[in-house]
């Protein structure tokens, strides 16, 4: 009965919405988190080197210019807890043409907005596309659902208490409400906190990239990563 009554309470202090444009610190905050395990580093810190811009700025004119294909700033879903924010992740349907993170003919209007000269923004387009390849559609990165869930992440001092599933199942309902058959998901391999997370509300493993394959196509040591899916109907 006492479990009953605190998850009552706790569902109770919870709150789900979509995300504003008054959200883009959060939400950088959010993307930031959510890129840094299990490797405790985020790559766009690997291309801003030189560019005098951190990563969470980049990521505010980011979603200023609506510049990501991996969701942008009405694809996010925000947790509340006591009308706090503590967690956001987003769901959305991937972009066919290009399943690479920046959508790169936007990158002129990030460099206004973060007031970078010519050869700043030059440099920075040539290590994305030296991290990333020319190919816009790199095949590990192929869509495997039609609903794509990403960038989920919970607020350091909010993790622990169950509140990433609570997210996940309300972007899932946003899902099946879209009518869409399939919802999928990407884990980092070595992210076991996530993968266990992802597994415990029913997504299953789809497909997986292991570290060979990374060093083989592209010569980065990398750990690899798995897609999960999930059926919505």
């Amino acid at each position: 009965m006492k479990i009953l009554i605190k998850e009552a309470m706790m569902q109770t202090a919870l709150k789900t919405r979509k995300a504003t444009i008054v959200d883009i610190p959060f939400l950088a905050k959010i993307d930031y988190e959510a890129s840094l395990p299990p490797l405790n580093h985020c790559f766009w810190e690997d291309i801003l080197v030189g560019t005098g811009t951190g990563a969470l700025p980049f990521l505010e004119a980011m979603f200023r210019a609506r510049a990501s294909n991996w969701g942008n700033i009405d694809d996010f879903l925000v947790l509340e807890e006591l009308g706090n924010p503590v967690a956001a992740a987003v769901g959305y349907t991937p972009n066919l043409e290009d399943y690479c993170p920046l959508r790169l003919s936007l990158l002129d209007q990030i460099a206004v907005d973060l007031n970078w000269r010519k050869e700043v923004t030059t440099s920075f387009r040539d290590r994305y596309l030296q991290l990333w390849g020319d190919d816009l559609r790199p095949f590990f990165l192929t869509p495997q659902a039609p609903w794509i869930i990403e960038t989920v992440a919970v607020l350091p001092g909010a993790r622990g208490r169950g509140l990433g599933k609570v997210l996940l199942k309300a972007l899932l309902e946003e899902g099946r409400s879209q009518q869409h058959s399939h919802a999928g998901i990407m884990v980092i391999n070595g992210n076991d906190i996530a993968r266990r997370t992802y597994e415990s509300i029913g997504f299953k493993p789809y497909q997986t990239f292991h570290a060979d394959y990374f060093m083989e196509q592209f010569n980065i040591e990398f750990p690899g990563i798995t897609k999960f899916g999930l059926c919505l109907n």
